[in-house]
């Protein structure tokens, strides 16, 4: 018998809070403004320190300033430029010989935080897009699920983010990677998480039950690559080596 979603959103709430609660200001948090970093925030009761990455005048960095300050907490806003895009991605393909351009653009902005954050756990929303249908691929195809998705974030993504993490010296916390919200995730169906041409319906009703404003908890995805700029310049550097 399949879990009612309403349920399940209460449940991924009180264990977010349980996870979470109790981490101080000594714990940081990949912040992004958006949906996913917002309920970790929420869930911690505005006790994790908050790291937003991007280039200068990025839609991430706005967004991220506007929840900040939306919510009330205060902001760490670290500034990259083409040299530590460069660097970061030398970093991740010597970890990651295969790694694509993509996902490049998005562990960049991981490497970032955890490069310049100053506490040693650096919680990440990580497994959020692929547990609660929030990649934009799932609106265009209403056939598509996300067994294949979770396969790659537990076989490539995870492995390699963990290596990262080791490679700054800290370590990395996945919330949404919790035993319980992935077996309450994986209990609903495809049509429980997208609702209406909306997705993350479960996600976002957590975040409301844990107190977030309706301008987040309805807030779209922005790929982290695209939002901090990233992409840009990775596109860049590959043109001036065609």
């Amino acid at each position: 018998m399949r879990n009612q979603p309403e349920k399940v959103a209460e449940r991924v709430a009180e264990i977010l809070k349980s996870v979470l609660t109790g981490t101080n200001y000594g714990t940081a948090l990949a912040y992004s403004g958006g949906l996913d970093s917002s309920v970790l925030m929420a869930a911690s009761g505005m006790s994790l320190r908050p790291y937003a990455v991007g280039l200068e005048g990025s839609r991430d960095i706005r967004n991220a300033k506007d929840a900040s300050e939306l919510l009330g907490f205060p902001l760490n806003e670290i500034t990259i430029g083409k040299d530590e895009v460069v660097r970061y991605s030398e970093t991740l393909v010597e970890i990651d010989p295969e790694i694509t351009r993509l996902e490049l653009g998005y562990e960049i902005v991981l490497a970032a935080v955890l490069d310049n954050a100053e506490e040693r756990s650096v919680v990440t929303g990580q497994g959020a897009d692929e547990l609660f249908y929030g990649y934009r691929r799932f609106l265009d195809n209403q056939d598509l699920g996300n067994a294949s998705h979770l396969e790659k974030l537990h076989d490539k993504t995870l492995p390699r983010e963990l290596r990262l993490a080791e490679h700054f010296g800290k370590e990395l916390i996945t919330p949404f990677l919790n035993e319980e919200i992935m077996e309450l995730a994986g209990s609903l169906g495809r049509d429980d998480h997208i609702r209406g041409g909306l997705n993350k319906v479960v996600l976002r009703k957590a975040a409301s039950i844990l107190g977030l404003p309706d301008v987040i908890v309805n807030r779209p995805k922005k790929a982290a690559q695209y939002g901090s700029g990233v992409a840009k310049v990775l596109l860049g550097l590959q043109n001036m080596h065609d």
